[in-house]
């Protein structure tokens, strides 16, 4: 007789929008194919727009309460209703678990280095809490998921940092073939934060663009610190480039994958990122990727990117504009590029994802 489904409670409520609900969406449907364990999404309604969600996985809707009394609901009540739906594991798609649950296990998204790119109070707060929160859940959980392995020492000591298993994101291939590539077109995607170093990619275009006439950076992403939004438009403004820079704001996901497959560079400036998933998503759609020197970068785009030292002092906004400049005037080193890109990107796999967790929860739950 086979051994009863341990039944397990998925807590997405906080992935409405961006990375948490694309990992998500993908992964749950490879977790709901283990024998070994039964599925309730706990998840905000919105986030089921347009997502049908896996055969024999229960939903239930997550209140909306504004963030702060939807924290406070996650930690003081959820636990007991998790207990009452009959589900003492809840394994939590955030950094951070309701502490009082039975057993409750993150998944970490996030990194605390962007905390030292943070400019407002509000945001300095957010990022100190949510460092602490996700300390205290690692030493709580019977076993932790990281989406990259550079993040587990910011958060977790030697001895916590040994239940911390990498279950990386993937991307699912795109349909490439037939996509006519945009030769003047640069494109960066992330949400408008301190840390995305958005005024450093504009002047690095603006010197790229003085050499390369015609040249267009495309960016997208909300503009969730509209401080920096703000200032990078005043930047664009400066330095005469409205008819070259375009801000589209948030896209859906599929138009958003189209717009980076027809460019003909990706590029970050990014000092801090847990996994930089755009990076993987520009790789799998055959752009080459040009990044700053970093660990964060190396571990999404190993050898397959065009990399630029940031922590040596010099121009760095030069030294972007030289490397963007050398991918789109070599048409032999952009199309190597693009075939070591996709050959790493094939090789992330949602399966893999899924199969450490189910392993983790497995053996710890």
């Amino acid at each position: 007789m086979a051994s009863p489904r341990k039944p397990i409670l998925f807590n997405a409520m906080h992935a409405s929008t961006g990375g948490g609900l694309v990992y998500l969406r993908n992964v749950l449907p490879e977790l709901a194919k283990d024998e070994r364990f039964a599925w309730t999404l706990l998840v905000p309604e919105a986030a089921l727009a347009g997502w049908e969600v896996p055969a024999g996985v229960e939903v239930k809707i997550a209140p909306q309460m504004g963030f702060a009394k939807g924290h406070l609901w996650e930690q003081l009540v959820l636990p007991f209703l998790a207990c009452k739906w009959g589900m003492k594991t809840i394994l939590c798609n955030a950094n951070y678990t309701p502490l009082l649950a039975w057993r409750s296990v993150p998944i970490i998204h996030t990194t605390p280095r962007a905390a030292a790119q943070a400019q407002s109070r509000s945001m300095k707060l957010y990022w100190l809490v949510l460092k602490w929160l996700t300390r205290l859940s690692v030493w709580n959980a019977p076993v932790a998921f990281s989406v990259a392995k550079h993040v587990i020492a910011d958060y977790a000591c030697a001895r916590s940092a040994a239940k911390v298993k990498v279950a990386a994101p993937a991307v699912v291939m795109p349909d490439i073939q037939g996509v006519v590539k945009d030769p003047n077109l640069v494109v960066t995607v992330g949400d408008f934060y301190a840390q995305k170093d958005y005024p450093l990619l504009v002047q690095a275009f603006k010197i790229l663009r003085d050499k390369r006439q015609g040249t267009r950076l495309m960016m997208i992403g909300r503009p969730v610190d509209t401080q920096v939004r703000n200032e990078v438009l005043m930047l664009i403004r400066d330095l005469g480039l409205a008819d070259a820079v375009t801000l589209t704001g948030g896209m859906p996901h599929d138009k958003l994958m189209q717009a980076v497959a027809k460019a003909s560079l990706y590029v970050s400036t990014s000092k801090a990122e847990c996994f930089n998933m755009p990076v993987l998503e520009a790789m799998a759609s055959g752009v080459p990727v040009v990044l700053p020197d970093t660990d964060f970068q190396a571990e999404v785009a190993g050898e397959c990117g065009v990399y630029v030292p940031v922590d040596k002092g010099g121009d760095v906004a030069s030294a972007f504009a030289v490397a963007m400049y050398g991918v789109l005037e070599n048409t032999l080193l952009a199309q190597g590029l693009a075939r070591k890109g996709l050959a790493r990107a094939e090789g992330y796999s949602w399966a893999a994802t899924a199969k450490v967790i189910g392993d983790g929860l497995a053996a710890k739950c």
